[in-house]
């Protein structure tokens, strides 16, 4: 096999992307060097060559500086694994890996690194020790970014073999003088630390130009979040209050490159004849560091895609716009198609701005629940979506409108999205036009929150494609759904890959699934939930033959009261206690959503409720004060500054910050009514949670006896 074939087998095998380790003339060590990129755990670098270079400190710096865990030589009769962390070596026959090739790959995928000096951790020292200059030398906090990236520079240059790396000329053109305005004495000890062969008690050496190529996705990200949410740091390591106010979504967070690559892979696949088409145009409207328009550009590489390039971004943050462009521009130093690549980073904001018609547009747009929107970002929602906003939306809804507005005839949009969007009914007339403007052909729900460091809600995925009439319209949509299992997406981000190796077969393992759906299913019950075909037959059986009924006709379904800030409005029966008796007839028993377990119900926490039917008893701050007293001065009092902004109370113009967001009259009712809802819907996930096993022929003995068990402790029986 040759060295070629050897990579491309492997690739295709496990599922991974096949990328360049080096540029070219950026190593002397013979072989072929390159990237095998997974999903989740299982990335790795690899080198075939006739030489051991595993006896060599190369290997271990190599990955390390790519944030990989390991570096896997490939000779004629061995195999070496280097874990950077590790010192020695694991040489095995090569006869031996490729008789048992999956056990191998497990192997990597289950060897975890032991240290925690990762080379992203080792780049954000160096980007704070960069504020902390930026802030001695009275320079703005806005502009540490630009300074980190020009100290970057000026040390791929320092360490490059190619120090004419015009890449970067032009952060250097623009912020050189402002490096050279630091502490040159700061500087150069930074330098030497940056370019030293230590770190921490690891023996290994940087090569920055692989921290920005394999891993900058990553550092940007986590340093933009860092200049965002924390304050610089001065000189000795001391934190005071945040300098910086810079403009952001709320909603803006980390884009993991594994699943980026991905979308961007089954986004680009929609194209037909890519690598013959003479040009092509990719936007992200919310780009932040340049994550998805990155991987666009690698994936391109990979599909000998050889047209006109224009890469396109926008942005509302400065310093992101910065660092997008930093990559981008270092990723065209690597490689760019024959007709020329122009790119065409600028701060904007896409929801205002006229975006560039585009072919694919990739994006991972902000998510903010409406609650949390400013009036301002409410009625840029409300101007965007119009008709097709039908109650509570999220802000990203408007981004991925907008999205498919800017599609050419025939382009195609790969995005992420909150997996509410799947089915909260104030989506539904904007999910309904999205089908009639667009073919949804790949729609996935991510389980796995371990892949995004900030998102506070479970993810999806979705892929549209604008058809260019309706004679050639596409029904038929791929779908995969993870568990919340760290292994999880990774191993169906793979199999993603290997569909072409398997021959288009699809499938699973317990903690992911993928199958074919129809968008004409999907339109037709108004909700994208995603269920297995084995399910939906079993369900719609249930539904045809009078067995089953919406649960609007079994109750009378009303959203309970919202309190804008639990912490300050629930209490627990103790802590009530602890209040004076007079104080304590304020409070009523809530039921949250953990409030029944196995059937149990907890009602041992309270809600702060001084309404009654004409509205609110406590109406002024001194009825407040008089009435409970001990109430205010520990739990609303501290935290009189954030009730004050909760939106309810902004948009409303409302005086009563000490109010709920939103109480319900209908709660005052004493019928029976949220208990015995909770419980049934507690049975049925449960008995579902059970049944789904069997739809897909899973089910146990002891899954039967569960079930007989519970529908026996909530008296149901069949």
């Amino acid at each position: 096999m040759t060295i070629h074939a050897l990579q491309e087998t492997w690739a295709e095998r496990f599922g991974l992307a096949l990328t360049p380790l080096f540029d070219m003339e950026e190593t002397d060590i013979v072989g072929s060097h390159n990237v095998l990129l997974d999903g989740g755990y299982g990335s790795f670098a690899l080198t075939v060559s006739e030489e051991r270079i595993w006896k060599q400190t190369e290997p271990a710096d190599w990955s390390w500086s790519s944030n990989l865990p390991h570096h896997v030589t490939v000779t004629d009769k061995e195999v070496a694994v280097v874990r950077w962390d590790k010192p020695t070596p694991e040489v095995l026959t090569r006869s031996s890996v490729e008789n048992q090739i999956e056990a191998f790959y497990d192997f990597l995928a289950s060897d975890r690194v032991k240290s925690s000096q990762r080379v992203v951790d080792f780049m954000l020292t160096a980007f704070r020790r960069i504020r902390s200059l930026v802030a001695d030398a009275r320079i703005d906090d806005n502009l540490s970014v630009d300074v980190y990236l020009a100290f970057l520079a000026h040390a791929i240059d320092r360490s490059s073999k190619r120090p004419e790396r015009s890449a970067f000329s032009w952060i250097e053109r623009e912020s050189g003088d402002l490096l050279k305005s630091l502490s040159r004495p700061g500087v150069e000890n930074l330098l030497e630390d940056f370019l030293s062969r230590s770190v921490g008690r690891q023996p290994l050496a940087l090569l920055p130009t692989l921290a920005v190529r394999h891993a900058g996705s990553e550092i940007f990200q986590e340093a933009h979040f860092e200049l965002i949410r924390a304050p610089s740091p001065d000189l000795f390591g001391y934190v005071g209050p945040a300098e910086v106010r810079q403009i952001t979504r709320g909603g803006a967070h980390f884009t993991p490159a594994a699943l980026a690559r991905s979308i961007a892979e089954q986004a680009l696949s929609q194209i037909p004849n890519l690598h013959k088409r003479e040009s092509l145009v990719i936007l992200d409207p919310a780009c932040g560091s340049g994550a998805f328009l990155h991987e666009a550009l690698r994936t391109l590489r990979r599909l000998k895609f050889s047209g006109r390039l224009r890469i396109s971004g926008r942005d509302i943050s400065r310093p992101a716009i910065t660092m997008a462009k930093f990559v981008l521009n270092s990723a065209c130093s690597d490689w760019i198609p024959r007709g020329g690549c122009t790119i065409d980073i600028e701060e904007g904001d896409s929801l205002v701005s006229e975006l560039p018609v585009a072919d694919v547009v990739l994006m991972n747009p902000p998510f903010v629940a409406w609650s949390a929107l400013s009036p301002a970002q409410r009625h840029q929602v409300q101007d965007v979506l119009g008709h097709r906003l039908g109650g509570r939306g999220d802000f990203s809804m408007a981004f991925i409108t907008r999205a498919v507005e800017s599609l050419s005839v025939g382009g195609v949009l790969g995005t992420l999205l909150p997996a509410s969007l799947l089915t909260l009914q104030a989506a539904d007339a904007w999910r309904r036009d999205l089908l009639d403007k667009a073919d949804l052909v790949f729609i996935a729900s991510i389980g796995d929150y371990g892949l995004f460091s900030y998102a506070m809600v479970q993810v999806a995925a979705a892929i549209f494609c604008k058809p260019r009439s309706e004679l050639e319209r596409k029904d038929n949509v791929l779908a995969l759904l993870t568990a919340n299992d760290p292994e999880a997406t990774g191993n169906a981000l793979r199999n993603l890959r290997r569909r072409e190796y398997l021959h288009g077969d699809l499938g699973g393992d317990g903690a992911w699934s993928s199958f074919r759906t129809s968008a004409k299913t999907l339109k037709s019950r108004g909700t994208w939930r995603l269920t297995s075909p084995r399910a939906e037959t079993a369900l719609r059986r249930l539904v045809d033959g009078g067995n089953a009924l919406p649960i609007g006709e079994l109750f009378e379904v009303r959203q309970g009261v919202r309190t804008g800030m639990n912490p300050a409005f629930i209490l627990t029966s103790s802590q009530v206690e602890e209040l004076p008796s007079r104080e304590r007839k304020w409070f009523r028993p809530a039921i949250m959503n953990d409030s029944i377990n196995s059937g149990q119900v907890d009602d041992r926490r309270r809600v702060f409720y001084p309404y009654n039917r004409e509205g609110l008893t406590i109406s002024t701050e001194d009825q407040l004060r008089r009435f409970v007293p001990n109430y205010f001065n520990l739990y609303l009092q501290p935290r009189r500054r954030r009730l004050e902004q909760r939106s309810s109370i902004l948009e409303a113009n409302r005086s009563d910050w000490w109010g709920l967001s939103r109480h319900r009259v209908w709660a005052l009712d004493p019928r029976p009514r949220l208990l015995a809802v909770l419980a049934v819907l507690q049975l049925i996930l449960m008995l579902g949670s059970l049944l789904s096993k069997d739809l897909l022929g899973f089910r146990s003995g002891h899954q039967c006896k569960a079930i007989q068990s519970l529908t026996r402790r909530f008296k149901i029986y069949p």
